[in-house]
């Protein structure tokens, strides 16, 4: 945590001065330099000749708005070059894509969460493209600041460079329907327990509104609730080894049959009794969901930093959405110990080894996660704060209002790490999230998913991922 706070302070505190943008190409005795990079001519040397890089997005965020920016101004300093896409779901980003990703049809440059099983398995088989190079050549680990450790490999290598920061578990608030529901959020903008949230929900649908709008058949947005309310009902101590205990080598001090972790569960369950959630949440996906608050028709709606950029932007230019949003925090599980929003700089993207265009997608990719990349794409065009700490803080005024203000108001409570976007999804995030589903339906208890996910911490740790 104390990484991931210091290079928030370095988002919201820029000292240092922007690096130059890409360097020129050259090519020297049979060898390509890029700024310090090289590859060979014969494999890898950039062609001359047209040639299209394939690009994979996520649908749900603002990928389409982002790599479209950044592509219009690839494409013009490179004409031979032509930018395609591969739109994926949020859904399949982390699971059925590995075996897009691993095919002969793979695109250029996948999207890889760096907590999904996709990622781990294709670390494994060395299935990804080493971004070594291009990181050195600008200095890229240095730029992003602390949270960069996490993509170097046990073997060495980066595969994968983040795009953005965001954060998750953002109660985005709808301020006509909950004054129209006579209701109030906390002047601190936290909800302070468990049952504030269910009188709040219950005021809101008294009035024919939903209380809370969540997509409640994806594969995260349950567990998505797990990690902003279980720090709050465990010790500082117990949540570091949640965060590493599925190692081997780290001893278990904190189990998953503990209290806490039941507790937790149980809240989750007690929300879901209580209909705090929209009418058929559980058959609908964020889309869906996002719509129903956008329309006006929801109180609050689950969601993230990147929605005031993207769907908020886009109903609003609809004509869809009338109101400025407010937001809040979830509760958390002990009364008086509010829950806080949750930092994610997991989306990544790599180069598959099925890549027929390495050299361009390298290319592509370095141009993408320059400053000039960052500032065009995620910044301005998507509305996203920039993985990188070496942008302007000057430049971040181009934020959309609500963006800034979550921005400052982490800067002021302060935000807490993920459990499921810190450890592999396939021991934490893909497996519990369907059980967490089944708590909310009825069928399991919060005590049997957590025995289910204390055993598979035993499997994890004794035959691996």
């Amino acid at each position: 945590m104390k990484e991931m706070e210091s290079n928030m302070q370095k988002i919201f505190g820029i000292t240092r001065k922007r690096i130059a943008g890409i360097s020129a190409l050259s090519l020297i005795g049979g060898m390509l330099v890029v700024a310090g990079y090289q590859t060979s001519a014969k494999a890898d040397a950039l062609s001359t000749g047209p040639v299209t890089i394939t690009v994979q997005y996520e649908t749900s965020a603002t990928g389409d708005k982002e790599w479209h920016a950044v592509a219009a101004a690839f494409e013009k300093l490179h004409p031979n070059v032509t930018i395609a896409y591969s739109p994926i779901t949020n859904d399949a980003k982390g699971g059925s894509n590995l075996q897009v990703l691993t095919s002969d049809g793979s695109p250029d440059i996948g999207l890889i969460p760096l907590n999904s099983n996709v990622y781990t398995q294709m670390v494994a088989a060395k299935q990804l493209v080493p971004l070594d190079g291009i990181f050195a050549a600008d200095k890229t680990v240095k730029r992003i600041g602390p949270p960069a450790a996490a993509l170097k490999t046990d073997d060495g290598h980066y595969y994968a460079t983040p795009h953005t920061v965001v954060w998750y578990n953002i109660l985005w608030a709808n301020p006509v329907a909950i004054k129209a529901s006579g209701v109030q959020l906390p002047a601190s903008q936290r909800f302070n327990s468990v049952a504030d949230l269910i009188a709040f929900a219950k005021g809101c649908q008294k009035h024919g509104y939903a209380g809370l709008a969540i997509g409640g058949n994806t594969n995260y947005q349950a567990s998505w609730m797990l990690d902003s309310m279980l720090p709050t009902a465990v010790s500082a101590d117990a949540f570091h080894n949640y965060l590493n205990n599925y190692k081997p080598s780290v001893p278990v001090t904190a189990h998953y049959t503990d209290a806490g972790f039941v507790n937790t569960l149980a809240a989750l369950g007690q929300l879901a009794k209580a209909g705090v959630y929209q009418k058929g949440y559980l058959g609908m996906n964020v889309d869906q969901s996002t719509a129903l608050f956008t329309s006006g028709k929801s109180c609050l709606l689950l969601g993230g930093s990147w929605m005031p950029g993207g769907a908020f932007a886009d109903a609003t230019k609809a004509g869809t959405m009338k109101f400025k949003p407010t937001f809040a925090t979830l509760p958390g599980v002990t009364a008086g110990k509010p829950a806080s929003f949750n930092p994610y700089y997991g989306d990544a993207f790599g180069i598959p080894t099925q890549s027929k265009n390495q050299a361009w997608a390298l290319e592509f990719l370095r141009y993408f996660i320059s400053d000039e990349g960052q500032t065009i794409g995620a910044l301005n065009a998507a509305g996203n704060v920039p993985a990188v700490t070496t942008i302007p803080k000057s430049a971040l005024g181009v934020l959309p209002d609500a963006v800034k203000e979550v921005m400052a108001f982490v800067n002021k409570v302060g935000a807490q790490s993920g459990w499921t976007s810190e450890t592999p999804g396939a021991f934490s995030q893909t497996f519990i999230n369907p059980l967490i589903q089944q708590i909310q339906s009825g069928s399991l208890t919060p005590a049997q998913v957590a025995k289910k996910q204390e055993d598979k911490m035993n499997d994890v740790r004794k035959n691996g991922l």
